[in-house]
């Protein structure tokens, strides 16, 4: 597996990314590659699910047995799914029940976690930024750091946001991490996530909370103020348009405006 793991480092994958992969072709075990992934497209999983498998499995096969992208192209099976299952973006009601349950969290999950919906970063993103992540560019203030496939991502931040991490910055003590976490590490992202898991336990405004639902309801709030599409893109780090037209769901309230228009015939 050592040549596996070489590859994704090559390929400057973020750490959680490079560890999913392996843990998927872990469960391969003995199995041929091609044959196991066939197997699960079978079973018809989400989408969302077999795009990791395939995934793992090219990775697997170009280190370990020296396959060119071409032979893949026709060796794996297309990647055919369900639909990842709907994800709804807190409403605006809802994210105010937020902010006021994470002013409970100890710090610096606090911050971080108020920081998520006004940035739209990746908890990957947000659990590895360093304190000189924060930059001034042409008078406007931003996190710059490295985001997916080690590329530099620039994150405007908005006055609110800017305000959380001045409060935050006047506690913090001299350290690398803007989050730091223990062991002069930073923050990891299962550390935020058990925050998130017990606040949509305890509140039902909040049901299914993560981190992820956090960075849909940045890309929602944009939508909502006629952002367009490119630019949102840009904010998300995607590199397809096709994957942000992903995080951009009507709301409710969309719907329910659209569908009212019938009434005024």
């Amino acid at each position: 597996m050592t040549a596996l793991v070489t590859h994704l480092k090559q390929q400057q994958l973020l750490p959680t990314t490079r560890q999913q992969y392996v843990s998927i072709t872990n469960r391969i075990g003995n199995h041929d590659p091609v044959e196991w992934l066939k197997g699960q497209l079978h079973a018809r999983p989400p989408i969302g699910t077999v795009l990791p498998y395939r995934a793992a499995v090219k990775h697997l096969l170009v280190s370990e047995h020296g396959y060119t992208e071409d032979e893949l192209k026709l060796l794996l099976p297309k990647a055919k799914g369900r639909p990842t299952a709907f994800r709804h973006a807190l409403h605006p009601e809802a994210l105010a029940v937020y902010h006021e349950v994470v002013d409970g969290c100890p710090e610096p999950s606090r911050t971080l976690l108020h920081l998520l919906p006004k940035t739209g970063l990746r908890i990957s993103e947000a659990c590895g930024l360093e304190r000189n992540s924060i930059q001034t560019i042409q008078g406007q203030r931003v996190l710059v750091f490295r985001g997916k496939r080690d590329k530099e991502r620039v994150v405007p931040l908005t006055a609110s946001a800017e305000k959380t991490l001045q409060s935050y910055l006047s506690t913090l003590e001299s350290a690398r991490w803007l989050f730091p976490g223990n062991m002069g590490s930073p923050i990891t992202p299962h550390a935020v996530r058990k925050h998130t898991r017990k606040m949509a336990e305890k509140h039902g405004d909040l049901a299914g909370l993560s981190p992820h639902i956090l960075r849909h309801t940045y890309a929602t709030l944009l939508v909502a103020r006629g952002v367009d599409i490119k630019t949102i893109q840009q904010l998300l780090g995607h590199e397809s348009i096709e994957t942000t037209s992903r995080y951009l769901h009507p709301s409710i309230s969309d719907l329910s405006r659209a569908a009212s228009r019938l009434e005024l015939e």
